[in-house]
């Protein structure tokens, strides 16, 4: 069964210069989620993910995250997510720290998360091959990477439901 996750999505001006970076990287013949087509391949940030987030966690997440929209989220570098041949690329994501601390509250509410510890990047691009990496990481680079991030909107997506719901917005 498909993970369900709650996630943080984006103004449009930092989703836009995400997804420069995305074409970017597709362009210059990397992977990138720019080739994912999916109703759900947006930039965002995941708060969890996990195989049920129950119903009761929605409106706890709703009451805990709403009040601190919109966020501003520090970019502080990339970093690479994998250790066989294939990577993930990502921003590596400093949240402000009461956005920090209510996602801890919220995953303390999940018992089945995905990764117990939380680390917050927005992706780039995923299994990537090791032989790209130079050619990925000179394409990123060369084009302009946010400094920051503004998240604005908390969605809820259930995969096996086909949902992406709005919960929150800043």
């Amino acid at each position: 069964m498909p993970d369900q996750a709650l996630e943080l999505s984006f103004e449009p001006a930092s989703d836009a210069a995400v997804v420069a970076q995305w074409e970017a990287l597709k362009a210059a013949g990397v992977p990138s989620q720019a080739d994912h087509r999916s109703m759900t391949n947006a930039p965002h940030l995941t708060l969890v993910a996990a195989v049920g987030i129950g119903a009761d966690v929605l409106p706890v997440a709703r009451e805990a995250i709403a009040p601190l929209l919109p966020a501003r989220l520090g970019v502080r570098g990339l970093v690479l997510f994998g250790q066989g041949a294939r990577v993930t690329i990502a921003h590596l994501i400093e949240p402000e720290p009461a956005l920090a601390a209510a996602t801890a509250r919220i995953r303390e509410l999940v018992p089945s998360v995905r990764h117990p510890v939380w680390t917050p990047h927005v992706t780039l691009a995923r299994r990537v091959p090791r032989r790209l990496l130079p050619a990925a990481l000179d394409v990123l680079d060369s084009t302009e990477a946010p400094g920051e991030l503004i998240c604005d909107r908390l969605r809820w997506w259930d995969p096996a439901q086909d949902l992406i719901e709005t919960i929150a917005i800043g």
